[in-house]
């Protein structure tokens, strides 16, 4: 690998890890133009078991948004966290994949924890990268409000 090579690797590893942190931050501010612009403008979403049903399905980057908006907005605070990453990049598309834990309050009632890892797939969209494959595998939760549909 030459030297350009290897700095245009670290550059990309470091846009790629600006993209993902904005993932859990901006759920967590609510801040859904953010959120949505991680997107491509159709994605592909895999929530893994225990979530409801499991399966692969194409949305578009708005309706996503909107989903994800109505599942937060029923807590008053959350938190989300990414630890242990593993990164691999191959010329314009990449994948991501890291630990979680997320954290549902909502005051007088139990808090909704779960934990697994995501999975992001990422391709190079000018000078920045963008998310058009999701995953969440959930490996474990606490608490999930009986009425909650994802």
């Amino acid at each position: 690998m030459t030297d350009s090579e290897k700095l245009q690797f670290l550059l990309d590893r470091a846009h790629i890890g600006e993209i993902i942190h904005r993932y859990p931050v901006s759920i967590d501010a609510r801040d859904w133009k953010l959120f949505r612009s991680i997107f491509t403008d159709e994605i592909q979403v895999y929530l893994g078991p225990p979530i409801d049903k499991p399966k692969l399905r194409t949305v578009s980057a708005d309706k996503f948004t909107e989903q994800v908006t109505h599942v937060i907005s029923r807590f008053d605070v959350t938190q989300h966290f990414l630890t242990d990453y593993h990164v691999e990049v191959n010329g314009n598309d990449a994948t991501w994949v890291s630990y979680m834990q997320a954290r549902h309050f909502k005051k007088g009632q139990p808090t909704w924890d779960m934990g697994g890892y995501y999975t992001y797939q990422l391709v190079r969209s000018g000078d920045s990268w963008k998310i058009p494959k999701y995953t969440l595998t959930v490996t474990w939760e606490e608490n999930r409000p009986a009425d909650l549909r994802i």
